[in-house]
C-alpha cells in the first residue's frame, strides 16, 4: 500500500484491497462474522443459495500409505468420465453433475478429499462414499 508523505493513502487504493472485498471468500467471512455478532439475524440469502447450489462434503482427511499411487489409481478410475482434469494441486476432476478434489499433504502421507455436486445432496453423499471406498484400500481414516 502506498502512503504519501502527508500520511494519506494513494488515490485508487483501499487499505483493505478492493479485489479482496469482492471475493467470495470475503463475502463468506463477512456473512459468518455477522452471524457471530448478531446470531438472531437470518443468514444471508446469497450464502444460503450458494450452499444449496453446490452442496459439499467438506474436506475429509485420510492417511495415505503412498500418495502418488493413490492419485494415480483414482485418476485411472475416473478420468475417462471427467469433463476436466487438473493436476496442479493434487487431482481435481469435474463431471457433468459433480466434481471432486483429492490433495496430498505432509509429504504424501495424508490425503484431503472434497466432493461437490450441482444442487444434489444425495449425489454428493453417494459420490463421497464411492470415492472413500476407492481410497480405502490405499488410505486409512486419519485420527
Amino acid at each position: 500500500m502506498k502512503i504519501s508523505s502527508a500520511g494519506q493513502i494513494a488515490p485508487g487504493l483501499s487499505p483493505r484491497g478492493s479485489a479482496r472485498q469482492r471475493s467470495l471468500t470475503s463475502l463468506i467471512v463477512r456473512a459468518y462474522a455477522s452471524e457471530l455478532i448478531s446470531p438472531r439475524a437470518p443468514k444471508p440469502l446469497l450464502l444460503m443459495e450458494r450452499i444449496g447450489v453446490f452442496p459439499a462434503s467438506g474436506e475429509i482427511r485420510c492417511r495415505a500409505r503412498d500418495g502418488a499411487t493413490l492419485l494415480a489409481g483414482i485418476k485411472q478410475r475416473y478420468a475417462a468420465e471427467a469433463l476436466d482434469i487438473d493436476e496442479r494441486n493434487g487431482l481435481s476432476l469435474v463431471f457433468a453433475d459433480w466434481r471432486f478434489s483429492l490433495r496430498l499433504c505432509a509429504g504424501g502421507s495424508e490425503a484431503w478429499l472434497n466432493v461437490q455436486s450441482r444442487g444434489d445432496i444425495a449425489l454428493m453423499h453417494s459420490k463421497t462414499q464411492e470415492l472413500l471406498m476407492q481410497i480405502a484400500p490405499q488410505a486409512e481414516p486419519a485420527q
